[in-house]
């Protein structure tokens, strides 16, 4: 019996049932070129993929696995027992939710790393073309370049990739996932950071600020929302290139209704690299105390 929740238990056992049971070349050529086929997204099932999953079902005897969906953009391959074989992984999808995970939707272009937030509602705030995606890689993180295009674990070969309306490039892109249209956002991680801008790069904002909400302390607005915006660019200081997300969030919700997410620990801001930011903190939070003050009167 396999224990589900012994990842040892499962590799041992995946290992024992699997010895020998190797995929040909041409079918792992396969599994990858279907993964490159544009149009091709969403759960429709695929009879070749199916097959080799059924016997990967038979060889581990986990048949409940079998009425789940399996996607073209959800397969991939692992080593075990000598051979190849074909199951799931999700590309998942962070709506405002910070972690440390290691398996999430990519976008590299250069030495500037992109982590997928979350969808949109059809083409809302989507701006010109800025290239496309050259490389589709389970292991997007090495040291190789595709000129001024971009190598993604989540975009498909071939697919556009587009600037967000009033942004730089540097701050934010488009691209499409699943038939979907998702914002990839600057993030410092894997080695990848700055890669030259400054914090006004990466969270161009300025000027633009409709909100900012700072997890357990409030939300300002409008004017006030724009002006500690300003405090933040003016005083912030580098103090590293990249770091582990914090347990608290910063949300900043702009006119035009896209809305970028860091999180803090302590008094550092973590984005795209690691900011003190104490004369930041110091302004919001004087401000949304000022605010409330004047409601209560």
């Amino acid at each position: 019996m396999i224990d589900l929740n012994s990842p040892e238990s499962v590799r041992e056992q995946l290992n024992r049932g699997v010895a020998g049971f190797c995929s040909r070349e041409d079918m792992r050529a396969h599994i990858i070129a279907c993964t490159e086929q544009r149009g091709r997204r969403g759960h429709r099932l695929v009879p070749g993929l199916c097959a080799a999953a059924a016997v990967l079902l038979v060889v581990l005897g986990i048949v409940g696995w079998a009425s789940r969906p399996v996607s073209i953009h959800d397969l991939y391959v692992i080593e075990a027992g000598g051979g190849a074989v074909v199951t799931a992984r999700p590309i998942t999808e962070h709506d405002f939710v910070i972690t440390a995970e290691e398996d999430h939707a990519i976008l590299i272009q250069r030495g500037k790393l992109y982590r997928m937030m979350y969808t949109l509602e059809g083409l809302r705030a989507r701006g010109d073309s800025v290239g496309t995606v050259t490389r589709y890689s389970e292991n997007p993180y090495d040291s190789r370049t595709d000129g001024d295009d971009y190598i993604s674990n989540a975009v498909l070969k071939g697919d556009t990739v587009y600037a967000v309306e009033g942004l730089p490039t540097t701050t934010a892109i488009l691209a499409e996932v699943d038939g979907q249209m998702a914002l990839f956002q600057r993030s410092g991680e894997h080695g990848y950071g700055l890669n030259g801008d400054s914090l006004q790069d990466t969270c161009a904002v300025l000027g633009q600020v409709d909100t900012i909400t700072l997890e357990g302390v409030g939300t300002l607005t409008g004017e006030d929302a724009e002006s500690v915006m300003e405090v933040l660019m003016k005083n912030a200081r580098l103090e590293n290139a990249e770091a582990l997300p914090g347990g608290q969030s910063l949300q900043i919700t702009l006119k035009n209704g896209i809305r970028l997410e860091m999180s803090l620990s302590g008094d550092q801001l973590i984005g795209c690299g690691v900011w003190d930011c104490t004369e930041f903190l110091d302004a919001f939070r004087a401000l949304v105390q000022e605010r409330a003050g004047k409601q209560i009167v």
